[in-house]
């Protein structure tokens, strides 16, 4: 079945969706549905097929859960994904379960003082709190979770509208069961880099199936990463040397 992909993008530098998108219709041509959602002023990113627009809040966390809540339902996936990410193989999945999210990899105590002060991390593994990492969930039929993991969002305090709210809010519906999910292979469908790749070991990451590469870290120049990922995946697809 085909999987289509969605992505959430504000402000008026699209420079890094751009890629993204550039590097979906890289590995997957012309016919995958890429879907951009956003506020009303954000331009529109060259290749997606559509924009969702609507009017959004001005908290990031709250924003992304209300432009993913306003997408129309498909009987196949819809990949959630980051922004700041490219596709290194065609987009798909397959799974007898209809919501798929990924595990948290890396275990680490939070810095409760970092963006601002969250009491409620003191002490804590990021894993007690957010155990899930929202940069790839996979999603198809009638199972908009996002109305649910809205409506917690906004009852959390307003910090969590700028920072975490998404991540906590998953966290608190799955512990209540609202509802049923398997899990995916966050090595294959979130493989976060915190480094540029070089051309081998991008071309090893094709090789076992790895579909989508993000960019996270502090030390990382986000665009130039991005970048210098993107044309080592087009030497490789252009038939680069072994």
């Amino acid at each position: 079945m085909n999987t289509r992909v969605a992505f959430f993008w504000v402000g008026s530098d699209i420079s890094i969706p751009k890629i993204l998108v550039q590097s979906i219709r890289l590995v997957s041509g012309p016919d995958i549905e890429i879907v951009q959602l956003t506020d009303l002023t954000t331009p529109a990113v060259p290749e997606v097929s559509r924009v969702s627009r609507h009017t959004l809040s001005a908290s990031i966390m709250v924003a992304r859960l209300q432009a993913y809540s306003h997408l129309e339902s498909s009987n196949n996936f819809t990949y959630f994904c980051d922004a700041d990410s490219i596709f290194i193989n065609t987009p798909h999945v397959d799974s007898e379960a209809d919501i798929l999210l990924c595990p948290r990899v890396e275990n680490f105590r939070i810095n409760p003082y970092y963006p601002e002060h969250y009491p409620e991390f003191e002490g804590k593994m990021i894993d007690e709190v957010m155990p899930f990492m929202f940069g790839a969930i996979l999603i198809r039929g009638k199972n908009n979770i996002f109305d649910g993991l809205l409506r917690k969002c906004l009852k959390l305090p307003a910090r969590y509208h700028r920072w975490f709210g998404d991540q906590v809010a998953l966290a608190k519906a799955v512990g209540a069961g609202n509802f049923n999910y398997s899990a995916l292979n966050p090595h294959i469908y979130l493989n976060i880099m915190s480094s540029v790749p070089v051309e081998h070991q991008v071309r090893q990451l094709i090789n076992q199936g790895v579909q989508m590469l993000t960019f996270k870290g502090p030390n990382l120049e986000k665009i130039n990463s991005l970048k210098s990922a993107y044309e080592t995946l087009i030497t490789i697809r252009m038939g680069g040397n072994e």
